[in-house]
């Protein structure tokens, strides 16, 4: 859980790119090596056509952007309940999801919202620790934007598989849970009371 602003709820960190950078930092650091490596031994390696020696660093960039995002991803995703609306920030794109799209607030196993059987061997041991994990669904009336369009910025473990909403793998599930729905209904309360003094005038 990190820090918060005045009047709104805790930021909760989003799990799940905390796991990618788990997945990824060894592979890309040693790509890295490696590839420096081969560039310092390119010159000496007749059938590498010395021009292109700088090309074996193309691996090295790689790896560092996607270690730079990884780490980015790891410090800068997180969920917050505001005063009237809910924040999913993500290091590119942050997303502001009005109370009034909001259906539901429920708890579900993980393993209950995305099947481990549809998934691939590879992501499914990359999943293991979570697969007995609470998670917080957030079901929506409609999403603000094309499921396409969240899928480009968005972890797929993100959205709903099977509905309009969001999958939120936090570490305090209950404390976010209990927040998500004390956030909303004052938000109603406050709609409400605020319809009620329109109609008196």
């Amino acid at each position: 859980m990190a820090k918060k602003g005045r009047g709104d709820g805790d930021r909760f960190r989003l799990q799940i790119y905390e796991r990618m950078w788990q997945r990824w930092a060894w592979p890309c650091i040693l790509i890295i090596v490696a590839s420096i490596v081969l560039w310092w031994f390119a010159p000496r390696i007749s059938i590498i056509y010395r021009p292109w020696n700088i090309l074996t660093l193309a691996p090295a960039f790689i790896s560092l952007a996607l270690l730079v995002y990884a780490f980015m991803a790891r410090r800068l995703s997180w969920v917050q309940c505001r005063a009237n609306h809910l924040r999913i920030q993500t290091p590119f794109y942050p997303l502001i999801i009005s109370y009034s799209r909001i259906k539901a607030v429920r708890p579900n196993p993980f393993h209950k919202v995305f099947d481990p059987r549809s998934e691939k061997e590879a992501r499914r041991r990359w999943l293991l620790p979570y697969w007995p994990k609470t998670v917080i669904v957030v079901e929506l009336s409609k999403y603000p934007m094309s499921r396409a369009w969240l899928r480009l910025w968005f972890s797929p473990y993100l959205l709903c598989p099977d509905i309009d909403g969001f999958v939120f793998l936090v570490e305090d599930w209950m404390a976010f849970s209990r927040q998500a729905d004390d956030f909303r209904t004052n938000w109603e309360q406050r709609r409400a009371e605020r319809r009620q003094q329109t109609s008196v005038y």
